[in-house]
């Protein structure tokens, strides 16, 4: 990646598949993100660069040594990851991880406590899902997206909504197009089960967000 490369990404909004950070305080929590890419859409990691989207600079030593533990050791099982660096100004140097989304899915992250759970990317958030939804991604797999449930009139719409709003609820659904609760949710599982959405039901009541566009 040039550094011209770099400026253009940094145009851009954290998202499903792009998250700054400044730098890593702990192998765990970017176990956490790593693994999420993984299990979502795949996904950039950019380290040394300040929430407000300043240069800041890294170790390229120091954080890449965390990445690859938190890769290898942390996340189950471990993940392939490619680096690369970019020097800014002549001074700061820039990380920039790439994250495949996994063919077999989930990959559970560790925690200091040992525990694993499954993480996954919601527009800009790493959130952990139930085991619910990670059933939903064993049976999944990698299958492709049933292109004519997306023709649909009502999919059309929830698909503009999600983009606009970025979650979604039954009752919110229903409301929306005007059908009843009973058929919004069973309509938002089904796209769920399509590889369409993430249902992350750990909210209360259950949300609905596109796992990529």
């Amino acid at each position: 990646m040039t550094e011209k490369q770099l400026f253009e990404i940094l145009k851009q909004k954290e998202s499903t598949t792009l998250e700054f950070k400044s730098r890593i305080d702990s192998p765990y929590k970017i176990a956490r993100t790593l693994a999420a890419f993984a299990n979502t859409s795949g996904g950039q990691l950019i380290i040394g660069v300040n929430d407000d989207k300043s240069i800041k600079g890294c170790s390229e030593i120091e954080e890449m040594t965390k990445v690859i533990y938190a890769a290898s050791e942390l996340v189950v099982p471990p993940i392939d990851i490619v680096y690369s660096s970019v020097k800014v100004e002549g001074k700061h140097n820039i990380m920039i991880v790439n994250i495949t989304e996994a063919v077999n899915k989930p990959h559970e992250s560790i925690d200091e406590h040992e525990h694993r759970t499954v993480y996954v990317r919601a527009n800009d958030e790493t959130t952990p899902v139930t085991k619910e939804m990670t059933q939903v991604m064993i049976k999944a797999g990698d299958k492709d997206i049933n292109k004519q449930i997306l023709e649909q009139p009502n999919v059309k719409y929830l698909i503009t909504y999600l983009k606009k709003n970025t979650k979604i609820t039954a009752k919110e659904y229903a409301k929306l197009v005007n059908i009843s609760a009973y058929r919004a949710t069973k309509l938002l599982e089904a796209l769920t089960y399509e590889s369409i959405l993430l249902m992350l039901s750990r909210q209360k009541p259950t949300q609905f967000v596109l796992r990529k566009w």
